[in-house]
């Protein structure tokens, strides 16, 4: 096994992988998206929760419960046998490669729903049971989706950042994939739609943000997302609130009702932990950043004051100087003076 080198203190450096084992490490990551890809882009035509029946709890129960399991297993491997490789660089063309493809993948949902919408009569909000149009295929995508984004963390615990893990982070991955299997399964059509139309709308921008990053292109919008994904968890909250009271009481069931509670307590809770996420970290940032204005105003003035008397002390000193000066000049005048007096008088 190669070791890194060590630093001048003592301390190991981390070794940059081989062109050859990031590529590797891409390759791999293609192998795990084909995979998936396998499952999730089955026919239209066997649409889970339309045409087929959804696979059952244990499935979500299974993938989510290893998603967490894996957490601190994958933690204890990385710091055991990758210490000394530089994560974030071999792993740079899998995220890219990770990031573009959920761009691609979110876009190409939000063009389903919108052509839904558009062009094939699908009813904005009040419908139930409206299947034909193509949404259902595509909130079918969005839930298996949600199991692929399990690669956010993933990629967070292989690169040491155990410190973007968070409680919020976990959460949110873990409760979603429970939420639309839900959907599928209780409430694959009609207004089940929206949630999924915003939320395809924040990751095409979000995992757009990641992949400009790591190119080191600047993105404009970083600072929006998190703004962004509390208008979509209100949002959701008021549409799924309107679509109950506009269905027609005879066909509501009590799957329906229970898929738009679900959604709700989700949406809710999500808002209050991205809430909380917002004001630590734009509060602290604002903070500091005053903490840093009010700082350089003291050292400006600290400056200007310490100028200023220098100022004055150059002054003082030049007027000092200019007094000793005439006063030796005046005494030299005054000797010479003398001087030639007396060697006049003395005949010289």
């Amino acid at each position: 096994m190669c070791r890194a080198p060590k630093s001048s203190e003592g301390l190991v450096s981390p070794q940059d992988p081989s062109l050859l084992a990031r590529y590797t490490a891409a390759g791999i990551s293609c192998a795990v998206f084909a995979v998936w890809w396998k499952y999730t882009f089955i026919p239209e035509s066997e649409t889970p929760g339309v045409n087929v029946p959804v696979h059952s709890y244990h499935y979500p129960l299974f993938l989510t419960t290893s998603y967490l399991i894996s957490l601190p297993l994958l933690k204890i491997i990385v710091q055991k046998f990758c210490s000394n490789v530089n994560m974030k660089l071999l792993l740079k063309e899998s995220m890219v490669l990770y990031n573009v493809a959920q761009v691609a993948l979110n876009g190409w949902m939000v063009w389903r729903f919108i052509d839904a919408l558009w062009n094939r009569g699908h009813p904005f909000i009040g419908d139930i049971y409206t299947v034909s149009t193509g949404t259902s295929y595509a909130v079918w995508v969005h839930y298996c989706d949600k199991y692929l984004e399990f690669f956010d963390t993933y990629f967070m615990v292989l690169r040491g950042r155990m410190d973007q893990v968070s409680f919020l982070h976990t959460y949110h991955h873990f409760s979603i994939a429970w939420a639309w299997w839900a959907a599928v399964t209780l409430f694959p059509g009609g207004d089940s739609y929206f949630g999924a139309l915003l939320n395809s709308w924040i990751h095409v921008l979000m995992y757009a943000y990641y992949a400009l990053a790591l190119l080191k292109v600047h993105c404009p919008w970083k600072r929006y997302l998190t703004q962004a994904q509390l208008l979509q968890f209100t949002c959701v909250v008021i549409y799924s609130c309107f679509s109950v009271f506009s269905w027609p009481e005879e066909q509501r069931e009590g799957k329906h009702i229970l898929c738009i509670v679900i959604q709700v307590w989700e949406m809710v809770s999500l808002f209050m932990l991205f809430s909380i996420f917002y004001k630590k970290s734009y509060g602290k940032r604002k903070a500091k950043k005053e903490k840093v204005e009010d700082d350089d105003d003291q050292c400006k003035a600290a400056v200007e004051a310490a100028v200023s008397s220098a100022a004055q002390a150059v002054e003082t000193a030049a007027k000092e100087t200019t007094k000793v000066a005439s006063s030796a000049a005046k005494a030299i005048t005054e000797t010479g003076v003398q001087t030639m007096q007396s060697c006049v008088r003395a005949g010289v």
